[in-house]
């Protein structure tokens, strides 16, 4: 029958197959050398086909790691998505919610509302800590005006004589109208 056991593993091939002159004596020479042609070319036959059979095995499995490299670039692909989505939704909320960009990373929720929640209560924990400092208008160069308008900051530091001269020179044109 078949060479290789996998194909009839319940049926035990004989040692040798019997030759044409064995099994059949009235075929005559011609016959025999036939059927002995024949009973070879199909041997060969079943050996080709194991060894194609072996070959399309070892092809469906050399397939088969391809298609488990795809679907673990595929499963990798999809959870760096998913890590850049939610990268990104940390930092929408923190940009909406006012929360300073160099603690979004403290964002830990899996959904808007939870991450929303989060943004609020650190805002409010570290809002408590930081004042931005307000300027001090009596500290500083004063703002000189174009024209030498002087200011009100500039009167009060000035003696009544000083003042008389200003007002000479037309230098309290905009206190007396009310714009300085």
């Amino acid at each position: 029958m078949s060479d290789d056991a996998t194909t009839e593993p319940t049926a035990p091939e004989p040692a040798s197959e019997p030759t044409a002159s064995e099994t059949t004596p009235d075929l005559g020479d011609g016959g025999k050398k036939a059927l002995d042609a024949e009973r070879k070319a199909r041997r060969e036959a079943e050996k080709a086909k194991a060894a194609l059979e072996a070959k399309v095995k070892e092809f469906e499995d050399s397939q088969k790691s391809e298609l488990e490299k795809a679907a673990a670039r595929a499963e990798a692909a999809e959870k760096a998505a998913a890590e850049a989505s939610a990268r990104a939704l940390r930092l929408e909320v923190a940009a909406e919610t006012g929360l300073p960009a160099d603690l979004h990373e403290f964002l830990t929720g899996s959904d808007e509302e939870s991450l929303r929640a989060q943004a609020e209560k650190l805002k409010a924990a570290t809002a408590a800590g930081r004042t931005t400092p307000r300027p001090d208008p009596t500290q500083g160069a004063k703002p000189a005006a174009a024209d030498g308008q002087l200011t009100k900051a500039d009167i009060a530091s000035m003696s009544p004589e000083q003042i008389n001269q200003a007002l000479e020179a037309g230098r309290l044109r905009d206190v007396l109208a009310g714009k300085a």
